[in-house]
C-alpha cells in the first residue's frame, strides 16, 4: 500500500512543502533548536562613523560565514537578514546591509552553499541566522526582517510562510517555482516584491506567479531593470524595511 506521502510528480510540491499524518502538517524545514549556534566573532573587518562590520561564523547546516553590520547608536534595534542569489556570497548584499545599519538597523549577510540540491539547507541556514540575530543584545527579537535576491528571494518566500518571527519580507527577482509559491501563500507578515521588466534570467511568468501567490495585497513594484535590478530598487527595499520594522 502506498503511503499518503508517496512522491509522484502530482504531489511533489506537497511533499516538499510538508506532509504529515493524522491531519497534522510536518515542517520540512524544522531543525534542532537546542543545537548550539557556536557563534564565533573574528572581529571588526570595517569600521566607520555610523557602523562596524564584524566577521562571524555560526553553525547551520555546516559552518556558515557571515557579516554582521552593527549601527553605532545605542539601544535595541530591528534587524534584517539579507540572502544572496545563486553563486553568490555574503559580500553580495553588503552595500544594502550597510545602508540599513546607517539608518539604525542591525543587518546580517550570510554565504549560502551554492551546491544545495533542495531548499532545506538554505532555509535552515537562514532560520539559524535569525536565531543568531535574535540572541544578540543589540537586537529587538520582535522586529526581524529578511530580504532575498533571486535564489535568496525564493528562500525568503519560503521563510515568509515558515517562520512567524519575521515582520517584513522583501523579495527581489524571485522565481515562482512550486515550493516558494506554496509557502508564500502562508505568509505571516507584510511583503514587498520587486521585479525587473527586462529580466532575462527569470521568465516574466515566473516573476508574476510568485507575486500572484502572495496574500493580502502585498506591495509590488516593477522596475525597468534586468535580473540584477537597479540601485533604486535596493534603496526602495531598504527604506521599506526601515519603515515596516519601526512599527
Amino acid at each position: 500500500m502506498r503511503s499518503a506521502c508517496s512522491c509522484s510528480a502530482a504531489v511533489l510540491v506537497l511533499v516538499l512543502a510538508g506532509c504529515g499524518g493524522h491531519g497534522r502538517t510536518a515542517d520540512p524545514f524544522s531543525y534542532d533548536h537546542s543545537r548550539p549556534l557556536a557563534v564565533s566573532d573574528a572581529g571588526v573587518a570595517l569600521s566607520g562613523p555610523k557602523m562596524t562590520v564584524h566577521v562571524l561564523t555560526y553553525t547551520g547546516v555546516g559552518r556558515i560565514r557571515a557579516f554582521l553590520v552593527l549601527p553605532r547608536t545605542r539601544g535595541r534595534h530591528a534587524a534584517v537578514l539579507l540572502l544572496h542569489g545563486s553563486g553568490g556570497t555574503r559580500e553580495d548584499l553588503l552595500l544594502p546591509a550597510a545602508e540599513l545599519a546607517a539608518r539604525g538597523l542591525v543587518a546580517m549577510t550570510i554565504s549560502q552553499p551554492n551546491d544545495a540540491q533542495t531548499f532545506r539547507p538554505l532555509v535552515v541556514n537562514a532560520r539559524r541566522a535569525l536565531d543568531v540575530l535574535a540572541a544578540r543584545p543589540e537586537v529587538d527579537a520582535k522586529r526581524l526582517g529578511v530580504v532575498g535576491f533571486s535564489l535568496g528571494a525564493q528562500t525568503a518566500a519560503i521563510l515568509a510562510g515558515d517562520d512567524s518571527r519575521l515582520k517584513a519580507i522583501g523579495i527581489i527577482s524571485g522565481r515562482g517555482g512550486p515550493v516558494p509559491v506554496f509557502w508564500i501563500g502562508k505568509a505571516h507578515a507584510p511583503l514587498f516584491l520587486q521585479a525587473g521588466t527586462k529580466d532575462a534570467v527569470v521568465p516574466r511568468a515566473q516573476l508574476k506567479a510568485l507575486i500572484a501567490a502572495a496574500p493580502d495585497h502585498p506591495r509590488v513594484r516593477w522596475y525597468a531593470a534586468d535580473h540584477g535590478m537597479s540601485r533604486r530598487a535596493f534603496d526602495d527595499q531598504v527604506a521599506w524595511q526601515v519603515q515596516e520594522l519601526a512599527r
